[in-house]
């Protein structure tokens, strides 16, 4: 499905979205043992790499990106996204051997496993409104700016796109869900039977 959602869809899913965005937030927060919320949830009814690329780069010129793909039933990929520097926070907070200022072997997996935790929250989330079991592929990072991490990560976008942006004390980061646009009229009709 590459045509818009309709605005009433758009909404649902956004909510949905909020909701994995919440749960995101939370374990991240208790991960690093920091308070943290959901600032607002962006939506794009349509495939727009310009625009998902203008989102994103709010965070910053250079970015650090992980992606995990979403299985079957539901497919399609959510991406982790957060300035450099905060990455490199998110590292020494979480591995303090990680070598500071360069965001090393060691400082990059402390992120992967901070956005394997986020990713694994929002599928959760998810799940519950499904009413089935969601998994998430194995974590892949990559760096550059929004529009490289993008190109790298969700090279190919063929339905709506979810952008919570959260905070965890002053750290920023954004967890865009792209559901495959296929499966966009079976996660409404999974929601609407609840």
């Amino acid at each position: 499905m590459t045509s818009p959602v309709a605005q009433r869809e758009l909404e649902a899913l956004r909510l949905l979205a909020a909701e994995g965005g919440a749960q995101s937030a939370r374990a991240v927060g208790m991960l690093m043992g920091l308070e943290s919320r959901v600032d607002r949830v962006e939506a794009l009814a349509a495939p727009d790499r310009l625009a998902l690329a203008a989102l994103a780069g709010a965070l910053g010129p250079s970015l650090v990106a992980v992606a995990m793909d979403l299985a079957a039933p539901l497919r399609g990929r959510l991406v982790l996204l957060v300035g450099a520097p905060d990455a490199e926070r998110i590292a020494s907070a979480l591995a303090p051997s990680a070598a500071a200022g360069s965001l090393d072997a060691v400082g990059e997996s402390a992120v992967v496993e901070a956005a394997n935790i986020a990713g694994s929250a929002f599928v959760s989330a998810l799940a519950k409104h499904l009413h089935g079991r969601l998994v998430h592929g194995v974590p892949r990072l990559t760096r550059g700016s929004a529009a490289e991490c993008l190109d790298d990560l969700a090279p190919t976008l063929s339905g709506p796109a979810f952008a919570p942006r959260f905070r965890c004390g002053g750290l920023e980061a954004m967890l865009l869900f792209l559901p495959d646009g296929e499966r966009v009229p079976l996660i409404l009709a999974a929601m609407e039977a609840r």
